[in-house]
């Protein structure tokens, strides 16, 4: 599913993921993962907007974002706006923080907390479609 702020383009990237909240939580650690050409996929669970606008702020100040080369969120189960004045919604999140960077991406994978879902192998090459909404394995993720 494409949403009205999505960015057209498609391209062929090692794939990097991870829950919002915990790659979050790596600022500044040794473990946080390597966001240079990457195709970062994000999915959360119970966030209301207003954190997930302060986790995807922190990824811009560190510079993370700025080195991506496509976006994917996947499913954000409970994740709606308060009801006081000036709620964000996700579109409005992911207008301010992706849009701007002029790369591929969309929200809706089918990847997170929800009952069907698709398992991608982190580092893996894919091809990413925003226009199709789609990623694609490009490469074995095992060997046997």
């Amino acid at each position: 599913m494409l949403n009205p702020n999505h960015q057209c383009g498609s391209g062929q990237w090692p794939f990097n993921r991870g829950n919002l909240t915990v790659l979050t939580a790596l600022a500044g650690s040794d473990y946080l993962p390597d966001f240079n050409g990457a195709i970062l996929f994000l999915e959360d669970i119970d966030e209301a907007p207003y954190r997930i606008d302060r986790m995807l702020s922190t990824l811009k100040l560190m510079g993370a974002l700025d080195k991506i080369a496509g976006f994917v969120f996947g499913d954000c189960n409970d994740c709606k706006p308060g009801r006081g004045y000036g709620s964000l919604t996700l579109d409005d999140i992911f207008a301010d923080y992706i849009k701007p960077l002029g790369i591929p991406a969309y929200r809706g994978a089918m990847i997170g907390h929800i009952k069907r879902q698709f398992i991608l192998p982190v580092g893996t090459m894919v091809a990413l479609d925003a226009d199709k909404g789609t990623l694609q394995m490009k490469e074995t993720a095992f060997s046997s």
